[in-house]
């Protein structure tokens, strides 16, 4: 009789569990898509951020619900990667230079959105290549230099993709002295400031409840900093502390003749450098991932069908209009 009352508890139970920690991942993905976002938008494409953020929302959707079903490993959502994501900003201004360098201005919003996809889909046809063909096991025998390189070279673009996100400009050698302006270094300061309450506070409670709520937390206080020292929303938004309003937006399929027509494909020859190393940081970031989780949970992962899953996932994001940082 205990067993079968506490059957149906234990269930509820889970599923509450279960709830709440989709409902916190589904936030702290939010921010995440915003951030990269923010990330891959900025500098000439700035303008665009509104479409860039509806863009990666619908690859987080897709991402999510795909790996959820597809995965080896039943508790895995997927969602923007800051790895791919730093190249994919890197392969977008490459490509904005080009059109400039070029005169090929007039649709620059279109073209870009259009890369973002073409790029995902040649992502997820590697990755699910690789799967087919079994291939996941190689990455036991990438050498531990090769993934030390890899990753402090994406933490280093992390790094500048983030000080050009907060102060508008690139972290260069001639841009040095309006970096130490007092309005940027202001900026500069309050994120170096939540980086560090990030990484003690992780590293000390390792609870997925401490970054939503340093997150939380760090907005409610740059709030109370600006009621207290008389900034109003909108000045703050004119200073650059927060995103200006923006317009809605409706996403129209890339795939269409007349964008596929516009489309520069000369530029592709230009940017195959970074394509191509967009779809090896994508590999190696799914691979490195799964691994992480296996040694985490102690639980063995296919790798095979974390790659299928994964490039599924990207496929479809590419053929809905989204681009697949995942």
């Amino acid at each position: 009789m205990i067993d079968n009352q506490s059957r149906p508890r234990s269930a509820i139970e889970a599923g509450l569990r279960d709830l709440f920690g989709g409902a916190i991942s589904g936030v702290v993905s939010i921010v995440y898509c915003v951030a990269y976002a923010s990330l891959i938008f900025s500098g000439p494409v700035a303008p665009w951020l509104d479409y860039g953020i509806a863009a990666i929302l619908i690859s987080t959707t897709v991402a999510a619900f795909v790996v959820a079903l597809r995965s080896s490993v039943p508790f895995t959502i997927a969602g923007p990667d800051s790895s791919t994501s730093v190249v994919t900003a890197t392969l977008v201004v490459g490509f904005v230079e080009w059109l400039v360098a070029n005169g090929a201005t007039e649709h620059v919003l279109e073209a870009t959105l259009l890369l973002l996809a073409l790029s995902s889909m040649l992502v997820g046809i590697l990755l699910c290549g690789l799967g087919l063909a079994r291939a996941g096991r190689a990455v036991r025998f990438v050498p531990y230099p090769v993934i030390g390189g890899f990753l402090g070279a994406t933490g280093w673009l992390m790094v500048s993709g983030a000080s050009q996100v907060i102060t508008d400009m690139q972290l260069t050698a001639a841009n040095i002295h309006a970096l130490l302006s007092p309005a940027s270094l202001s900026k500069l300061t309050a994120a170096a400031a939540l980086v560090a309450l990030l990484y003690f506070g992780l590293r000390r409670f390792g609870n997925p409840l401490v970054l939503l709520g340093l997150v939380l937390a760090g907005t409610v206080a740059a709030h109370l900093a600006f009621f207290a020292t008389g900034i109003s929303i909108t000045d703050a938004q004119a200073a650059g502390w927060l995103f200006k309003p923006q317009a809605p937006v409706a996403l129209t399929l890339p795939w269409t003749f007349a964008e596929l027509s516009r489309f520069p494909w000369s530029a592709l020859s230009y940017l195959a450098g970074g394509i191509i190393a967009l779809m090896f940081v994508a590999v190696m970031s799914v691979l490195l991932n799964t691994t992480g989780i296996e040694l985490e949970t102690r639980h063995e992962a296919d790798l095979e069908r974390e790659l299928n899953a994964v490039g599924s996932a990207n496929l479809l994001a590419a053929g809905l209009g989204g681009y697949g940082d995942l």
